[in-house]
């Protein structure tokens, strides 16, 4: 039973959790922007796309729209944890397939470069925090939250919401707030007692 009707977004869900599964049952996944942020940007796309009754031409657009935002995170900064925390996998994922949910609603750069913005913006900070020496505990969950989160952004710059800080800005801010994330956050299963 659902608790609440939210259309597209349950569909979102669904697909994240799959695609998270497949990852830890180590399946064959397309590591889109990593691995541990492998399902929020497929599972939006697909789902939202299948909702609004597009073609796979519209999913590859999209598809191709965040991997513009992802060579301009990876140019500029870093997608691993290791380096920038949480923040780098799933913020950049959610920035993704913010851009990527736009361009399925035929939105405009404007609206795509916000989209981005706002995701990327409400994630700084997000640390990576293994639980029991298993990523999958918090990667589900953080896919889960860097889905809904780029549906929610892609539908605030849809309405022409401001994202006040611009894109590369918000980029260069994750860079500096990662640089100050202690290096302890991820440590190799062999360096963790038991």
């Amino acid at each position: 039973m659902v608790a609440c009707s939210t259309g597209a977004l349950n569909r979102v869900l669904l697909y994240v959790s799959a695609l998270m599964e497949v990852k830890s049952a180590m399946g064959v996944i397309v590591a889109a922007p990593t691995a541990g942020a492998c399902a929020a940007l497929p599972g939006a796309v697909i789902a939202v796309a299948e909702e609004m009754g597009l073609s796979e031409e519209a999913m590859a657009r999209a598809l191709l729209a965040s991997g513009l935002i992802g060579v301009f995170i990876a140019s500029r900064w870093t997608f691993a944890a290791e380096v920038g925390g949480c923040q780098a996998e799933g913020g950049s994922a959610a920035a993704m397939a913010a851009a990527a949910l736009v361009t399925l609603a035929d939105g405009t750069l404007t609206q795509t470069m916000a989209a981005a913005s706002l995701a990327l913006q409400s994630l700084l900070g997000l640390i990576c925090d293994p639980v029991a020496n298993r990523v999958e505990v918090p990667c589900l969950g953080k896919n889960v939250l860097a889905a809904s989160h780029a549906f929610s952004c892609a539908n605030l710059a849809l309405a022409e919401y401001d994202p006040v800080i611009p894109f590369d800005e918000v980029v260069e801010a994750a860079q500096r707030v990662g640089g100050q994330m202690p290096r302890n956050c991820v440590a190799p299963v062999w360096a963790v007692s038991p």
